[in-house]
């Protein structure tokens, strides 16, 4: 449930603060009473679990953390934005009222009526135009500016008259404008088109106010005349600019087969360059029949069409000069590699060789002949011997395979007579059983990785729990455990580099407590005049005698790893040595 209310507030804070604060706030309600719930129920388990209630703590946890997080965003990304709308409302406000204060101004006109309309409509289009203010001043700020606009037309009433005959004339003058601003879409020449629509525009705006029932059809027709004009005049252009822009794009298309050509030769053969030529000389030709862009992009895309054409022919003039000269020393080199993979056909070091045949496969792949029937021939014989090593890599890998199964068997076998085992009451006989079932799960051998962890788990789990039941002494059973520890580090693929990281840390516990033996020594100086049972002179003494015997137990146990160790070198010495 909490995943839920987080993932809606994460998606209502990809919003608007103001248009989702309800949604926020039906969220808050919902979790509260979630979490109250949780609350009262944590309390009642801990007073019934004996707690006292004015004890009890109750930690949010991580999702209550991430929700307290979210609904603390939302509130500053609000607070910011009622900020945002307060100054905007503020900025509103002292607009509108200078819009007041210019109509008021507008009152007192009397000899320019035509102007003092035109100049009321652009304040009143201005005051249209402008945001909102703060519901508290709206309504004052309404009245005056519906008192000064009322004023105006009171006081400019005695003008009607002459005001109709204007707004008589200006819709004929406009009619006849109207009509000219249409037949300029009959016009084939777009510059002459772009110069008159200009011209009369202008003089539409210079033309006083028409009729009002007259407006609403006249402006209308004019809007549309206006953009039936400005429509094929965009048309024009956007097809002029779409046609460069296409014609960029293929040249650019072109630029990338080239460069991808160039990048393709590389390394190819004769043939392989005969055939990038001919579809370079094709990209060529393509090139021709595509028309202009910009002088600037035409320029740019041009230069990086001939640096591509240019490299490539230059690489290719470099490659048939030097190629005749590699061809014998590439056929020497392929028949060392065919004599070294003949060589390793028959080794049975499946590791070592599987190694030093790919580096020959890798080797050979960087080396190409021109004459691809010599090429097969000598490929023929290197293939063959890289077939006769790992189809005998496979057999062996299958009977390895079987064999491991048959170890599963085995183990588990001996995890069921090790878990079956009950300790008699001879401690040495236990000691010498337990000895007796690591060498023999030792000996058991290898299984599959994704068996071994598991059931050496089982049977090492077990045989800690029977020597923690021996009636050892504390050192001996210490040494019987750790020889257990180091019998499961053998059965480990990385055994080596485990004892050695076990001797690493035995050093280094021996090197430390060495040094808090100086310390205890230097501390002794200070005894000097003290009596033999002086009780820190004691102390310290008894400090030095444990410090050795720990120091006895490390290099012990350090002796061990360093035998296992050792025995790992020589194996290793002995399976690198080569067969006679």
């Amino acid at each position: 449930m909490k995943m839920e209310i987080i993932t809606k507030l994460e998606e209502l804070l990809s919003k608007p603060a103001g248009e989702v604060a309800n949604d926020v706030r039906t969220l808050q309600k919902e979790y509260q009473k979630q979490w109250t719930t949780e609350f009262e129920l944590a309390k009642q388990s801990f007073i019934d679990d004996g707690g006292k209630a004015k004890e009890f703590v109750y930690e949010k946890n991580t999702d209550d953390q991430k929700i307290t997080e979210l609904f603390e965003k939302h509130l500053k990304l609000k607070k910011d934005e009622d900020e945002k709308v307060n100054r905007e409302q503020h900025k509103n406000l002292i607009i509108r009222q200078e819009i007041v204060a210019k109509i008021g101004d507008l009152s007192q006109m009397s000899s320019n009526v035509g102007a003092a309309i035109k100049m009321l409509q652009g304040l009143q289009a201005q005051w249209k135009e402008t945001g909102a203010v703060s519901p508290h001043k709206y309504k004052d700020l309404q009245a005056e500016y519906s008192k000064v606009v009322e004023n105006f037309y009171y006081n400019l009433k005695i003008f009607r008259e002459l005001q109709e005959h204007d707004l008589k004339k200006n819709f004929e003058l406009k009619n006849e404008l109207l009509g000219k601003i249409k037949a300029i879409v009959s016009l084939e020449n777009i510059k002459e088109a772009e110069r008159l629509i200009k011209i009369y525009r202008n003089d539409w705006e210079e033309i006083g106010p028409v009729p009002n029932e007259k407006w609403d059809v006249l402006k209308g027709e004019f809007r549309k005349a206006l953009d039936e004009v400005y429509g094929k005049i965009k048309a024009f252009y956007n097809a002029a600019e779409e046609l460069k822009e296409s014609n960029l794009q293929a040249k650019k298309n072109l630029v990338e087969k080239a460069k991808t050509l160039l990048a393709e030769s590389e390394g190819g053969n004769v043939a392989k360059w005969n055939e990038t030529t001919n579809k370079l000389i094709e990209i060529q030709n393509a090139w021709k029949t595509i028309g202009r862009t910009s002088q600037k992009d035409n320029d740019m895309v041009w230069g990086e069409f001939r640096v591509a054409c240019d490299q490539f022919f230059h690489k290719k003039k470099e490659y048939f000069n030097v190629v005749h000269e590699k061809q014998g020393e590439v056929k020497k080199l392929k028949i060392e590699l065919i004599e070294k993979a003949e060589a390793l056909q028959t080794d049975t070091n499946w590791q070592k060789t599987t190694q030093e045949l790919i580096k020959l496969q890798d080797s050979w792949k960087k080396q190409i002949l021109i004459n691809e029937r010599e090429e097969g021939k000598l490929f023929f014989r290197f293939r063959k011997a890289c077939n006769t090593f790992f189809d005998a890599k496979k057999a062996h890998l299958a009977a390895a395979g079987a064999a491991l199964e048959v170890n599963i068997k085995g183990k588990e076998e001996l995890v069921e007579k090790i878990t079956s085992y009950t300790l008699g009451d001879d401690i040495s006989e236990n000691v010498n059983h337990l000895k007796q079932f690591s060498a023999e799960w030792n000996a058991a051998g290898q299984v599959p990785f994704k068996e071994r962890k598991r059931l050496n788990e089982m049977f090492f789990n077990k045989l800690d729990e029977l020597y923690e039941k021996l009636n050892l002494g504390k050192a001996e059973k210490a040494i019987l455990q750790f020889k257990n520890k180091l019998e499961r580090m053998q059965l480990a693929e990385n055994s080596g580099e485990l004892f050695k990281r076990e001797a690493d840390y035995l050093k280094k516990q021996i090197d430390d407590i060495q040094n808090n033996i100086k310390t205890y020594e230097n501390n002794l100086g200070f005894f000097k005049n003290a009596k033999k049972d002086n009780p820190l002179l004691k102390e310290v003494n008894d400090k030095i005698d444990d410090a050795k015997k720990r120091i006895a137990d490390f290099t012990t146990k350090r002796k061990l790893v360093v035998e296992e160790i050792n025995k790992l070198r020589v194996a290793s010495e002995k399976k690198a040595e080569p067969a006679v």
